[in-house]
């Protein structure tokens, strides 16, 4: 077979495929492209060009570390990275107007290395929209009993690294049994759902909130004091002695009943945090409900 009749091969190989491919030197240049299904590369704009005229420094070393590795080890390194428009104006230009996550695969060819470039955005999308799933309460939305601990142990431990405050509410509806009871297991889903919208409604970017039982929710509050805390377990108890929620058997009205606790400092931990607010909220519910109590 001529030397014509193998370039052919791999021109018809490379056409075929959806990826992205460069050949590229050791010394960054890139010699040949092919933009595969990549409508926002243009071939004839970026070869003869090397590699740190086209990516942000951050990625061009990954690319470079890869391509030294592959010629080093003979075998495929790769390395997933993010396409910033606005960190790539040579791109942006060629038609690149969102965040694209990539996949890059390094091999050599004697002096030169193959690089393919695949577009895995949507796979990326797909992993964070199962892993949120999986961290979500199906019914409120709000975040399930899985993803507190872990958000708890950072966000404390960081709270203690840099001496700052931080404090916790364990939110639970009164006599939420009598609702299931009394009007039906629907409404009882309605009056979750309505108190995650209303606390949602309140709640600052940086609160986490999560349904920690049937009827308990925590909201975990950084940069904020114990009566901070206090102050905000009381609005969450007003909004929910103020809601009305239309249902067929008559309007429903319910209380809430809330335990406050703030981080006692360096030797303190998420779980004695936990376990102090939810015996406030027991002193709550045994002063008679529709109460917010904290720490002396």
């Amino acid at each position: 077979m001529s030397d014509k009749q193998i370039h052919a091969r791999y021109d018809a190989l490379l056409t075929a495929t959806a990826d992205a491919v460069m050949v590229i030197e050791p010394t960054g240049l890139i010699m040949a492209c092919s933009t595969g299904a990549a409508d926002w590369l243009d071939k004839d704009a970026i070869i003869g060009r090397k590699l740190e005229d086209i990516f942000p420094v951050d990625i061009n070393s990954e690319i470079t570390a890869a391509a030294v590795k592959a010629i080093d080890t003979s075998t495929v390194i790769k390395v997933d990275f993010q396409l910033r428009p606005e960190h790539v104006p040579v791109l942006r230009e060629q038609g690149l107007h969102e965040t694209k996550w990539i996949e890059l695969r390094c091999s050599s060819a004697n002096d030169e290395v193959v690089v393919v470039l695949r577009d895995i955005s949507d796979k990326r999308r797909l992993e964070r929209q199962v892993t949120s799933q999986a961290q979500r309460d199906p019914l409120t939305g709000a975040y399930n009993r899985r993803a507190l601990k872990p958000v708890l142990e950072q966000a404390v431990a960081q709270a203690q690294r840099y001496d700052w405050v931080c404090s916790l509410m364990v939110i639970d509806v009164d006599n939420f049994s009598d609702l299931n009871d009394n009007f039906s297991w629907d409404c009882g889903d309605q009056v979750l759902q309505q108190l995650v919208t209303s606390v949602h409604s309140m709640k600052r970017t940086s609160d986490f909130l999560a349904r920690y039982g049937d009827d308990q929710f925590v909201m975990f509050m950084p940069e904020t004091n114990h009566d901070q805390g206090m102050a905000a377990g009381q609005r969450v108890r007003r909004i929910m002695e103020e809601m009305e929620i239309p249902y067929a058997a008559g309007d429903v009205h319910f209380t809430v009943s809330v335990g406050v606790a703030a981080l006692h400092g360096p030797e303190d931990d998420p779980d004695n945090m936990l376990r102090r607010a939810l015996e406030n909220l027991f002193i709550a519910k045994q002063s008679g409900h529709n109460r917010v109590e904290g720490e002396a």
